[in-house]
């Protein structure tokens, strides 16, 4: 008897050393990784916010379902030494659109519509008529030839419409100037104005990454449902899967509590009320460069921030670390409180063109294989972008697929990455945003793809 008694105890021991408690406390049911791989992922985390100077980072990796680890890193908010914790909401900008992809399909799923459905059928009223030709399935595949707003920033024609993401161009905005993202305008101001532009291509012809899409996709959720699209987000996905901290985006304040503080680098500045981005006590002595010297963080003035009523369907969402592993777990387990199985495999399949060729997206995700250079791929969402549309083989096969969806705006970069093979996904919130050129460019995809690398070699 006595020898049982010690089995149960040597067992509880053991069981009791593979809790997983993360750096600020919370998910302590979570199987953890060990402590040579935990110590080899803070480092890389650490050097890439050294290097390129993040203020802030909140980061979990999760294997089939579980989380193995959840870690937060530097501050909320620098001013006041407010630490990131798994806690902590960031906005998380085009990782929106997973969760308007998800409110499509469900609708689809009910029979309220159908994916080769034109959309003026639900919104007849649209000022475009090339728009209400265009399907549910090309706004969710990118590939509808709906092009992005922009307007010239300087010379003579400032304050114009123009679109130069090629290879798509048309009224320059000549030299010394260029094209912005519209960034304060309401989305139905936005959609009234891009109506104006002319399209880019046929429907379903190329892929051509556009926000548009997705506020279009938007209204016919709430068209096709009769709620709000925050209404219908609360009932059909946040409340069900009890992600209590996901919300809309709220600019300007009252401001969402808690909420990490956007910051952009100023470099060689006297400006005054510049920060020290981040530093470390226990700094790693493996990292691939030195930190850069005279960068310094700023606050994101408020008049700034792009509207949340621009972003709505295409980038409103606040989230945490704590709610996203909950929206994981359900992708994992193919939850049928979201979709039915096929309909998870639908959304992860790449799109194919009329051309034949495949696109590298499924509906509402970026899709690519392991075996491809740059997989996951980075997608600029502030500006749209495309692919050469050349992907033709395994397009809808498993073989090392991943899906990934980032997000990106001023002062905030997001991005969930999910290995369908592997069952790891990694997803991780920064609240420091520079995608210009130079040495403090920051894509979250690169990371997100070192980290599951480290984990799958290591593990």
């Amino acid at each position: 008897m006595f020898a049982i008694y010690k089995f149960a105890i040597l067992f509880l021991i053991i069981t009791v050393n593979f809790i997983f408690i993360s750096c600020d406390g919370n998910n302590t049911d979570e199987i953890a990784v060990n402590n040579q791989l935990e110590s080899l992922l803070d480092d890389i985390v650490k050097c890439e916010m050294l290097e390129k100077q993040l203020t802030g980072l909140s980061v979990s990796i999760v294997q089939k379902g579980n989380v193995i680890y959840q870690k937060s890193f530097g501050n909320a908010d620098i001013k006041t030494v407010t630490p990131v914790t798994s806690s902590t909401p960031f906005a998380i900008a085009s990782m929106t659109k997973v969760f308007t992809a998800i409110s499509m399909l469900q609708l689809i799923e009910e029979g309220k519509a159908g994916l080769d459905d034109q959309i003026g059928t639900y919104l007849p009223d649209l000022t475009n008529d090339d728009w209400k030709l265009r399907t549910i399935r090309n706004l969710l595949s990118m590939s509808s030839g709906i092009p992005e707003l922009s307007f010239c920033s300087g010379g003579s024609k400032d304050g114009e419409i123009c679109e130069n993401s090629p290879p798509f161009i048309f009224n320059a905005c000549g030299d010394g100037s260029s094209c912005e993202s519209a960034n304060r305008i309401p989305y139905e101001e936005y959609l009234e104005k891009v109506a104006a532009v002319p399209m880019q291509f046929e429907p379903g012809s190329e892929y051509f990454y556009s926000n548009t899409n997705f506020l279009l996709l938007g209204k016919l959720i709430e068209a096709i449902s009769g709620k709000s699209y925050e209404e219908y987000l609360l009932d059909n996905i946040l409340t069900p899967l009890g992600m209590s901290d996901t919300k809309p985006n709220t600019v300007p304040p009252p401001s969402i509590t808690g909420l990490a503080i956007g910051y952009k680098h100023v470099t060689n500045s006297e400006e005054t009320n510049l920060l020290e981005c981040i530093s470390f006590d226990d700094p790693p002595g493996n990292c691939s460069s030195a930190p850069p010297s005279g960068v310094n963080c700023m606050e994101i003035p408020v008049e700034n921030l792009r509207l949340p009523d621009q972003s709505f369907s295409a980038g409103w969402l606040v989230t945490t670390q704590n709610d996203i592993v909950k929206l994981e777990k359900a992708l994992h387990d193919l939850s049928p409180l979201l979709l039915k199985k096929e309909t998870y495999e639908l959304m992860w399949t790449r799109t194919k063109l009329t051309s034949g060729k495949f696109e590298n997206f499924g509906l509402g995700w970026d899709i690519c294989l392991e075996q491809d250079d740059n997989c996951p791929q980075p997608v600029d969402p502030l500006a749209g972008s495309s692919n050469d549309g050349t992907a033709s083989d395994n397009a809808g096969g498993p073989n090392g697929r991943v899906v990934s969806k980032d997000g990106g705006l001023q002062g905030y970069s997001s991005v969930i990455v999910r290995y369908l093979d592997d069952g790891i996904t990694v997803t991780f919130f920064v609240n420091t945003h520079d995608v210009a050129p130079g040495p403090l460019q920051f894509f979250p995809s690169p990371l997100a793809a070192e980290l599951a690398k480290t984990v799958k070699e290591n593990i």
